[in-house]
């Protein structure tokens, strides 16, 4: 259950390193981040280090099919000293997208999995109320990045930001903003 939150939290945007992030969430939100810490200062996707983090959220209200997701991913870039950003369209269910939550945990139902055995949890995007909190380790399969140029890669690496916002019945019940480094390293 907490997998499909990392999942959809992490995941649209790749992973990265040097994370800040913050609970965005109304007061009356029913999903509260505590807790969302990398191993390392830098990340970097080599296919070779698994990627590893601690989370802890609590969970106030069950969650179901009517939740709703919505991602805005945006990559941050500086030109003569003024930041940019632009946002990532969505595609493969990765960058800026929407849709049913449940919908998204079936789209990176193996990443979901694997989280879910670590974290000891059902495999399901139905979550009941508790705390979720542990550790997790996913390794990055090498052939993700197989077909990307090094030049590409290196113009990929950099700053991201990922605001993710929860929905039901058009009531916010949680949102979580992320700000991160991300280094792909295809050497």
């Amino acid at each position: 259950m907490f997998i499909k939150l990392i999942v959809l939290c992490l995941l649209p945007v790749s992973i990265f390193g040097a994370v800040k992030w913050q609970d965005c969430g109304q007061e009356d939100r029913s999903l509260v981040f505590k807790k969302l810490n990398f191993a390392t200062e830098k990340i970097t996707i080599d296919g070779k280090n698994p990627l590893k983090a601690e989370v802890d959220f609590d969970l106030l209200n069950p969650i179901d099919d009517n939740v709703q997701m919505d991602a805005i991913l945006s990559r941050r870039f500086t030109v003569w000293g003024f930041s940019q950003s632009i946002t990532i369209p969505c595609f493969n269910d990765a960058g800026s997208c929407s849709g049913q939550f449940c919908y998204f945990v079936q789209s990176y139902y193996k990443l979901a999995r694997v989280l879910a055995e670590q974290l000891h949890v059902p495999f399901d995007c139905h979550m009941q109320p508790t705390t979720y909190a542990g550790n997790i380790s996913y390794p990055v399969p090498p052939t993700a990045f197989e077909n990307v140029p090094s030049i590409i890669a290196n113009a990929i690496s950099g700053t991201y930001e990922l605001s993710v916002r929860w929905t039901s019945d058009d009531h916010e019940i949680g949102c979580l903003s992320v700000v991160a480094d991300l280094e792909i390293d295809l050497e």
